[in-house]
């Protein structure tokens, strides 16, 4: 009976007893010998491990960053930056061409003007325009047939709420036709 004695790894000795075992059986024993002793001498600290993570890594910051469209919250809305009762923007009822409006391609964020929304969505289907119980103006702009229809709130000229509207109905699927019936043969 043949015996390999690996070395001593960290304090354990491994001893190898059998009939055909090869130098390169012993030399592979060896390695992932090794390999097991290394492999847990890397584990990281439990101290260090969060399982939970943190409220913050979730929230954006600021609340443009909801649908990353670009918003300058820190300039002052104008009027020309509020709709009319019809909920069209004094801009646009100057162009040239009507019903000829360009809408850029980005996402509606919060804090918002009036007109970028309607800019970027398109003539509300309804718009209520009043004030709020502090005196600001209180803007209630409904989309109803539109992809991203919704009930927007404005107050004081910049989108607060987005209320998701129902979603339009999926297309119906024509009726699957059922096999023919198997004839019975006779007999």
């Amino acid at each position: 009976m043949q015996s390999v004695i690996v070395p001593e790894t960290e304090g354990r000795s491994f001893v190898c007893r059998g009939g055909g075992l090869g130098r390169a059986a012993a030399a592979g024993l060896v390695a992932a010998a090794a390999l097991a002793v290394a492999g847990c001498s890397s584990l990281p600290d439990p101290s260090q491990v969060k399982l939970l993570p943190s409220a913050s890594a979730f929230v954006p910051s600021t609340p443009g960053e909801f649908a990353k469209a670009t918003v300058n919250s820190s300039r002052p809305v104008s009027p020309g930056d509020l709709v009319d009762a019809q909920g069209a923007c004094p801009a646009a009822a100057s162009s040239s061409e009507p019903g000829a409006t360009e809408r850029p391609l980005r996402g509606v964020g919060l804090d918002m003007t009036e007109c970028e929304v309607v800019q970027t969505i398109g003539p509300a289907q309804s718009t209520e325009i009043g004030t709020n119980e502090r005196g600001e103006r209180s803007v209630v702009m409904t989309y109803a047939s539109s992809e991203r229809s919704g009930i927007y709130r404005f107050t004081g000229g910049r989108l607060t709420t987005i209320e998701r509207g129902p979603e339009p109905a999926a297309p119906e699927r024509p009726a699957r036709r059922k096999p023919p019936a198997k004839r019975q043969q006779p007999a």
